[in-house]
């Protein structure tokens, strides 16, 4: 198997974002992913399910933990693709497959209130083993709701 290009390899981290069970059922969609700045954005609309308090249609922190994760992990991963450079694609597929978190820490600013909800993703660093990320989440009026912080090993 060859090395895909830049814009193959776009398409593969979109499939196998769009293939992660969670992802879908709580709805969370890829928005962005930009190689180059190493930044990628995912979004999801609130729905019944993800309400963590019902008298007051707010967004459970698990929800919002779990969009935090999923857009750190998936940054992560495009980081320590890259970084892994010259390697063989093999070796690259191997070691990416075992990317996880090993630390994270979420800030809760706000109450999960919107009716839509976008989570962004940047790099911190990227090692040999470890990327580290930051995440946000926002809601439809622009407001900050949490941040995040976390480590994955690859």
């Amino acid at each position: 198997m060859t090395e895909p290009s830049p814009s193959e390899f776009q398409e593969l981290v979109k499939g196998f974002f769009e293939q992660i069970p969670f992802n879908q059922q709580i709805g969370l969609e890829m928005r962005d992913l930009d190689l180059e700045a190493l930044t990628l954005s995912a979004g999801f609309e609130l729905s019944p399910q993800l309400i963590g308090n019902v008298w007051k249609n707010i967004l459970h922190g698990g929800v919002i933990a779990t969009a935090l994760d999923t857009v750190g992990g998936l940054t992560a991963m495009v980081a320590a693709y890259q970084h892994l450079g010259d390697v063989h694609w093999k070796e690259k597929v191997d070691r990416l497959l075992k990317l996880g978190t090993v630390d994270m820490r979420v800030d809760y600013l706000k109450p999960g209130r919107g009716e839509h909800f976008l989570c962004h993703g940047s790099i911190l660093r990227t090692g040999n083993k470890l990327v580290v990320t930051r995440m946000e989440l926002s809601n439809d009026k622009d407001e900050l709701i949490a941040t995040g912080t976390a480590t994955y090993l690859y």
